[in-house]
């Protein structure tokens, strides 16, 4: 592998474990505060889904999120003739500018989406390299931009449907007999999720790698080297859950709506719906983004007021933020980089 290669690797790798880190508990955080799971088991298995179930998929041919990253963000003929450095720069003020606001959100405990900080980043750093045409907006437009404001939407109003329909039917139900079944089915959907979610974040990473490969930067992987670095991601992202990835238990868990067992399978059901959903059609969307919209459907349907907008406020404020500045973070170090190393 060239310098180049190694040094995108790396940046990558660090990427994939700030989204460990940053919502690596996203699948785990409901059905931990709702005692479902002991927090050391809950950790095991999320973990060992997370590093599993991106390998498995892979093996069975799954690649349309990375699909989408590498070949539906920006246009592939803005790369002819370009020269390998170009190409490197590109990529680097991408992933550079997607670090910087990833970790500055992270350190300021801000909400953040690691899936459109990412795709911002490259997007603005596609735009300053190469053009604003090279953008292919009308993909941008609607796996990008669109799904920031419709998936928590689809995930606020199924999530408040579901909620509804349980109650109705719970009506006829002894909860306590069903409650061991909602556990269980807690305990199954954690880990579905655990998996559903790692398999996006690391398709991210493996589109943005491939995509330095269309701009000649690093050599084109092939099978086997695709596998490896679905590896290396996926134990990336593992990494980052185990060594700290439970900072968002606390603000999914309690400050959005105080859970009981039933809203966190409500929940945790309407995430797996949604997230199953956009992978399926290769768009790249924010886990956190799917859950927490969902668990704000589900306390809009148990009680208004048991929802804490003002912390629900912050959060969507985030998801409209995040895109936009992580894509002029991405123009702004393509343009700094570039005028120090291109026009040597």
């Amino acid at each position: 592998m060239s310098g180049f290669g190694a040094a995108i690797l790396i940046l990558l790798c660090i990427y994939t474990f700030y989204m460990g880190l940053n919502d690596g508990s996203n699948a785990v955080a409901t059905a931990m505060v709702t005692h479902a799971f002991k927090p050391r088991r809950a950790i095991l298995l999320a973990s060992a889904a997370k590093f599993a179930v991106p390998l498995a998929l892979y093996a069975l041919g799954y690649q349309a999120i990375a699909g989408t990253v590498s070949t539906g963000l920006i246009s592939v003929s803005a790369f002819t003739a370009i020269t390998p450095l170009k190409g490197f720069i590109f990529i680097l003020s991408g992933i550079i500018a997607a670090l910087i606001w990833g970790f500055a959100t992270y350190f300021l405990k801000l909400p953040n989406s690691t899936s459109h900080t990412l795709m911002g980043g490259i997007i603005g750093s596609g735009m300053a390299a190469f053009g604003v045409n090279a953008v292919q907006w009308s993909n941008v437009a609607v796996k990008i931009i669109l799904m920031v404001m419709l998936a928590p939407v689809i995930g606020l109003l199924l999530g408040y449907s579901l909620m509804k329909f349980i109650k109705k039917i719970g009506q006829r139900l002894n909860l306590r007999r069903t409650e061991k079944v909602v556990r269980a089915l807690q305990r199954i959907n954690t880990v579905v999720l655990a998996g559903a979610f790692s398999t996006n974040n690391t398709q991210k990473c493996l589109g943005v790698f491939i995509l330095a490969s269309l701009t000649g930067t690093v050599a084109a992987p092939d099978q086997s080297t695709t596998f490896i670095l679905i590896f290396i991601f996926a134990a990336a992202l593992t990494a980052g859950l185990l060594l700290g990835g439970f900072r968002i238990v606390n603000t999914l868990g309690h400050k959005i709506f105080s859970m009981r067992p039933i809203h966190s399978l409500t929940a945790q059901i309407t995430t797996t719906a949604v997230m199953i959903t956009t992978s399926s059609l290769g768009v790249p969307v924010s886990t956190g983004q799917i859950m927490a919209s969902s668990i704000m459907g589900v306390g809009l349907a148990e009680r208004r007021s048991g929802v804490r907008w003002t912390v629900a406020g912050r959060i969507i404020l985030s998801w409209f933020a995040t895109l936009p500045f992580s894509a002029g973070l991405g123009a702004c170090f393509y343009l700094l980089i570039a005028k120090a190393f291109l026009s040597l």
